[in-house]
């Protein structure tokens, strides 16, 4: 059960293909046509074949983690393979997924990123968010954290963002914030920190998370907006100090860290992540690995994991996290074009 890196050659062929054919529909479908259906029975105990679940970021992360302990987990589907296609801020992997035909789905480790940021910032985004995939479970919420160094915290004698907008407003030289890249929620929550506070900041994009964390962590760059799965670690661990969170409320893994928007009104940004299928399969199949997914979701052992990794879970299925996904699709439309000059 669950993941397996080490599949058939034939397996891996259909990967290589399919990873190859992310640009051509007519490839991608061909490739994936071959498999046979995908299809999932309504006896909890057997599925009629294995499903692939593609994450469209970088292993070790956040989705990759959660994805591969839902595979491990999720037993009554009877073989998953969990696949990294990375690219694109994470368009590549969705696009694999919104062009396998309903017949053969994929599966895909979807977020707010993929779904309701990249559509508004790349008018040639491959694939339709709303239109080209069946909503099926969110796993969790995933607040930030505006952290910096602890030793330059110390140094500076900032301890809340009040310490924070005081030290910025004395200094003339802009603090330097790490993003995963143009276009991702740290770079969209520092943009939004800019508009709100009139203190400028100067943006530093790498090529994903880590890098990000780690020009951090080396002292090249002074803040970041990290989600708390990713920093939770480091602020557990004494290398960073958490100024504030991006959600509604304060975080019970957290205390006694505010909330920014307490000192910054309207800063508040919280991002999620969630299972997708391909557009078109059956209510039945969609309903049968929502509840499959479900049930994991609230199996003790998996809510632990997700717990200590920070994420806040919620049981959304199908038509509900389909309206949340709509909700969050037109906030990040609004935010990006009538506040945002993502430059």
């Amino acid at each position: 059960m669950g993941t397996d890196t080490t599949a058939s050659p034939l397996t891996r062929r259909r990967l290589l293909t399919l990873t190859a054919a992310a640009a051509s529909p007519l490839i991608a479908s061909r490739a994936y046509a071959q498999k046979g259906s995908a299809g999932f029975t309504t006896n909890s105990s057997k599925a009629a074949s294995a499903l692939t679940l593609v994450v469209p970021y970088s292993a070790g992360g956040p989705l990759d983690r959660a994805s591969r302990r839902l595979a491990q987990d999720t037993t009554s589907i009877a073989h998953m393979q969990v696949i990294n296609v990375t690219g694109a801020g994470g368009s590549t992997g969705a696009a694999m997924v919104a062009r396998a035909g309903a017949r053969d789905p994929l599966l895909l480790m979807g977020a707010a990123g993929t779904h309701a940021i990249l559509p508004w910032l790349n008018p040639q985004l491959p694939y339709d968010p709303l239109r080209d995939f069946q909503p099926l479970n969110l796993v969790a919420r995933m607040p930030h954290v505006l952290v910096m160094r602890s030793e330059l915290a110390q140094q500076w004698r900032i301890q809340t963002p009040d310490d924070l907008l005081r030290f910025m407003a004395r200094n003339r030289q802009p603090l330097r914030y790490a993003s995963a890249g143009n276009g991702s929620i740290g770079h969209i929550a520092g943009k939004l920190f800019q508009t709100l506070t009139r203190v400028p900041l100067q943006h530093l994009p790498f090529a994903g998370a880590q890098p990000a964390m780690s020009a951090l962590l080396e002292g090249s760059s002074d803040l970041m907006f990290d989600n708390i799965a990713s920093c939770l670690p480091h602020i557990r661990a004494g290398r960073l100090k958490a100024l504030g969170v991006t959600s509604a409320a304060p975080l019970p893994m957290l205390p006694g860290v505010p909330v920014l928007g307490e000192s910054i009104r309207g800063l508040e940004l919280t991002t999620w992540f969630g299972l997708f299928a391909t557009a078109g399969i059956s209510d039945a199949q969609a309903s049968c690995w929502a509840n499959a997914f479900a049930r994991t979701l609230q199996q003790p052992a998996v809510q632990q994991y997700f717990d200590a990794m920070g994420v806040i879970r919620e049981d959304l299925r199908l038509q509900d996290f389909a309206q949340l996904v709509q909700a969050d699709h037109r906030f990040y439309g609004q935010l990006i074009r009538n506040n945002l000059q993502l430059s």
